[in-house]
């Protein structure tokens, strides 16, 4: 190397070096940018998934919610009948009344979506911080709903279906001949209807999980909405 040219030698090794360096943090930022987009693509399909599914929910979930009102409507008209006189009221009322408290429904979303995702990379790849919450907690609220349903259930089959088989019409057809309409004036029958309306009133309530499981349901399908 000539005198006086290892300044020049050295600015251009060092000009080299940088340009080097540049090259390998463009070809780190455009990997990661490809990394990036292939998690949001793959993001997307994970949102698309869920929203079809909880969609699904939705549907059976307004259905079985208007059931849970028709029961409880249903108690509600039959408690204000009390005390029931089979001389003056009309059998017709007392029949539609009682088939809408017999009405007994449970919340059973398909979940395949959601658990094929939590505790994957598939659920790690999801931004939004408040749908990770929602996707976490939601099994927890829907057991706890289906406790409250369950409780009813056993109340309608275990305690009301023993009390009209053998006295009532199966299909509460009170104009049946074979009746024992008297049931209808008892203390128990009262009973079992205000026990009815009261446990359906747990799922009711302000704050109940059926309140909140909706809220929740709704949020969902709207963060898993595409923009």
């Amino acid at each position: 190397m000539e005198t006086g040219k290892t300044g020049k030698y050295l600015k251009y090794a060092i000009g080299e070096i940088i340009l080097v360096m540049i090259g390998i943090l463009l070809a780190l930022q455009v990997s990661n940018w490809n990394e990036k987009r292939k998690d949001r693509i793959k993001e997307q399909s994970v949102l698309s998934s869920i929203n079809k599914e909880f969609k699904m929910n939705k549907i059976q979930f307004d259905s079985v919610l208007y059931f849970h009102k028709k029961a409880y409507n249903g108690c509600n008209k039959l408690i204000a009948m009390f005390p029931i006189d089979i001389e003056r009221d009309n059998l017709d009322t007392i029949s539609k009344h009682l088939w809408d408290a017999a009405y007994n429904w449970t919340f059973n979303p398909s979940q395949g979506t959601i658990n094929s995702i939590i505790n994957t990379s598939s659920f790690d790849i999801i931004s939004n911080d408040e749908l990770r919450g929602l996707l976490v907690s939601w099994s927890d609220i829907v057991l706890d709903l289906q406790e409250d349903e369950i409780q009813n259930k056993k109340v309608v089959f275990e305690q009301m279906d023993p009390f009209f088989a053998g006295n009532i019409d199966y299909n509460f057809n009170l104009k049946d001949k074979r009746n024992n309409l008297n049931v209808l004036e008892s203390i128990k029958f009262e009973y079992l209807i205000r026990l009815r309306q009261a446990l359906l009133w747990e799922l009711f309530k302000p704050g109940a999980e059926i309140e909140v499981l909706e809220k929740n349901l709704e949020r969902i399908i709207e963060l898993t909405s595409e923009k």
